[in-house]
């Protein structure tokens, strides 16, 4: 048989826990709230200037891209065979790249080099040209022979969202055959 007179019970060995009461909850929450508010918002804007920096990079690096390809083309010929106004067809010391072409075709400025060369593209697929066009401004004695060409490119997103909104480019250069 247990006594249990000779127990003895203190509270004081217990210790007190301590807690949040609800109003310091709430004001806790209320603070978290708020500056999450404030926060999320700005990441959003950051987040969506750069996906804007990319578009208008990709577009930007592209018509250079396009524009010094053409140039190089031009002034690596040896004469030229023949000018439209979307095209151009050159010719080369290499037989081999004999007749050089640059035309656009479906928004892409395409180049075939070769007489069954095949035309592979010079801008990339998330851009797209909505105009080329070719000048002849050779000499009439064809002592230089001289090309002028403008192109407008533009993004290929066709997206509603301002983050890929880019304004179209438009390049205007010009080359002369240097191989004369």
């Amino acid at each position: 048989m247990i006594k249990i007179s000779n127990f003895k019970f203190q509270i004081s060995n217990f210790k007190k826990i301590d807690g949040f009461t609800f109003i310091e909850l709430i004001l806790y929450i209320s603070i978290v709230t708020l500056m999450l508010s404030a926060i999320i918002p700005f990441a959003w804007n950051i987040i969506g200037g750069g996906v804007k920096s990319s578009a208008e990079q990709e577009v930007s690096s592209q018509a250079r891209y396009v524009s010094e390809r053409i140039k190089w083309e031009i002034r690596d010929a040896t004469d030229i065979n023949s000018v439209s106004a979307t095209s151009i067809s050159l010719a080369k010391p290499n037989l081999s790249l004999n007749p050089t072409t640059i035309d656009l075709s479906t928004g892409k400025i395409r180049i075939a080099q070769g007489p069954a060369g095949t035309p592979y593209n010079l801008n990339s697929d998330d851009t797209t040209i909505t105009s080329l066009t070719f000048t002849n401004y050779s000499s009439s004695d064809n002592k230089t022979k001289h090309i002028q060409f403008t192109f407008t490119i533009d993004d290929a997103y066709g997206s509603l969202r301002q983050e890929y909104q880019v304004p179209q480019v438009t390049i205007e250069s010009s080359a002369e055959v240097r191989n004369n």
